[in-house]
């Protein structure tokens, strides 16, 4: 809103109105769409021309496949490979650049698949319900890695405490639109994180105090829940250790195993 004053013959006159409401961004006509100039910013479309994409770059950087594996899940599973590339304004410094491009990914928050996004839909109740949980449980696995020293068998007990309560959180979901959507299909597909290292501390604890077999459930427990973390390589790390153990004690039942007497 602002004011306006006008002279009339009965004085000033005062009067109040809107400011002009700016309309949507629209790309520079004068953008190469070939060879960008300087920096520039760009978008993705898919085939009906909505953008799913903004970003800024140089050179190439647009027709770059390296993306956020958001994007990657988006155009290979929703438009199986299929897109557009529009540059919206070249011939930018860096510093404008940015600054439009925060302009684009604003008007275009809704349909995005960008991970940088302030407009994105996020149900932040959620994610702080999400985030106090995890920092107890986080904290109840430090100090249970401070015990270790001097009492293993609580340690175990405190890490077995932690591995449980994971599922009181993990499974939270705070995200929501077109990111959030295509967040549940990567868990669907790839499952979802742990706590990985509250097993691996668990396993080293209870392969020290002798009790095996309990190693070798809970990690298979734990990896059936949190099969994301399988690809981290601290699961292939605790998959040999317990291997390792399993393989010694099987040797040394056999060398213990009585012969028979013919």
């Amino acid at each position: 809103m602002k004011f306006t004053t006008k002279l009339t013959n009965l004085g000033v006159e005062l009067s109040l109105h809107e400011d002009d409401i700016p309309g949507p961004l629209e790309p520079a006509i004068d953008a190469d769409q070939v060879h960008p100039r300087q920096y520039y910013v760009y978008a993705h479309l898919d085939s009906s021309g909505q953008v799913f994409y903004v970003g800024k770059g140089m050179g190439r950087r647009a027709w770059s496949i390296d993306r956020h594996p958001l994007w990657s899940r988006y155009v290979d599973k929703h438009l199986k490979g299929e897109y557009q590339v529009r540059i919206l304004h070249d011939n930018l410094s860096a510093a404008d650049a940015e600054e439009v491009e925060a302009e684009w990914i604003a008007q275009c928050s809704d349909t995005v698949v960008n991970w940088c996004n302030m407009g994105r839909e996020t149900d932040f109740e959620a994610l702080d319900r999400y985030n106090s949980i995890r920092a107890v449980n986080l904290s109840l696995i430090q100090q249970a890695k401070a015990i270790e020293k001097y009492d293993l068998d609580k340690a175990a007990s405190m890490y077995i405490q932690a591995i449980e309560a994971i599922h009181a959180y993990a499974f939270i979901t705070y995200e929501k639109g077109l990111v959030g959507q295509l967040l549940e299909e990567e868990a669907a597909e790839l499952g979802i994180h742990g706590e990985v290292d509250a097993l691996d501390r668990l396993t080293i604890c209870l392969i020290k105090l002798g009790r095996l077999t309990e190693a070798v459930q809970y990690t298979n427990t734990y990896f059936a829940l949190y099969r994301r973390d399988m690809q981290f390589g601290v699961a292939i790390r605790i998959a040999k250790r317990v291997n390792k153990s399993l393989a010694r004690m099987q040797k040394s039942s056999i060398a213990h195993k009585p012969t028979q007497q013919s």
